[in-house]
């Protein structure tokens, strides 16, 4: 258990220092056996220790931890719920794919190994409030068919069959929207439209 509880810490950190989270947002977990191993609530995820990580049975009850365990714990467990080859959920905020869904554009990649990676297009989840079984379920539905959502002004849930293989698919998602930013300057730049910097989404 210690050795997952390391993965976790380590891969917030990474979260942390790559913009796609903030000092208190996002969750991570990863399922070992019949437990569910979460970030806590209120905790600056930059700052964890595997002392403050939660392990919670696969009905959401706490068996271990003196933290409250975050927030979207439902959103965790309804995903292990209908995913049976899923070993480790990440929550995230990443900046531009959020802001690019919001202009009511969706991920299309120019990367060819992208879909490698996601194993096909992420799916977009209408609003709901988060950390409520409503937004749970819809994730869950939704991951039923791609192992990326898109939470619509929310963030990012990838799953993964090991906590690396989701962190990769959240890296991959942000990588697609910036490409996307990238291809639409040059092809404004080809048109004869200003070149001084990045034109607001």
């Amino acid at each position: 258990m210690q050795f997952f509880k390391r993965q976790i810490v380590e891969a917030y950190r990474e979260l942390y220092r790559k913009g796609y989270v903030t000092t208190m947002s996002g969750n991570i977990s990863m399922r070992i056996g019949d437990r569910i191993v979460i970030t806590p609530s209120y905790t600056p995820k930059h700052m964890l220790t595997l002392d403050d990580l939660v392990v919670m049975d696969c009905d959401g009850n706490v068996v271990e931890g003196h933290r409250r365990p975050s927030s979207e714990w439902r959103m965790h467990v309804a995903i292990y719920g209908t995913r049976g080859d899923v070993h480790a959920v990440v929550h995230t905020h990443n900046p531009t794919v959020v802001a690019l869904y919001m202009t009511g554009r969706r991920l299309e990649s120019p990367l060819t190994e992208a879909q490698y990676y996601l194993g096909g297009d992420p799916v977009l989840v209408p609003y709901a409030e988060p950390g409520t079984w409503d937004l749970a379920r819809a994730v869950a539905e939704a991951l039923r068919r791609s192992n990326v959502a898109v939470l619509d002004r929310h963030g990012v849930v990838a799953v993964g069959d090991d906590l690396w293989e989701a962190v990769n698919r959240v890296d991959v998602v942000e990588d697609m929207a910036r490409s996307m930013l990238i291809v639409r300057d040059a092809k404004g730049a080809a048109d004869g439209a200003p070149t001084r910097g990045p034109t607001p989404l």
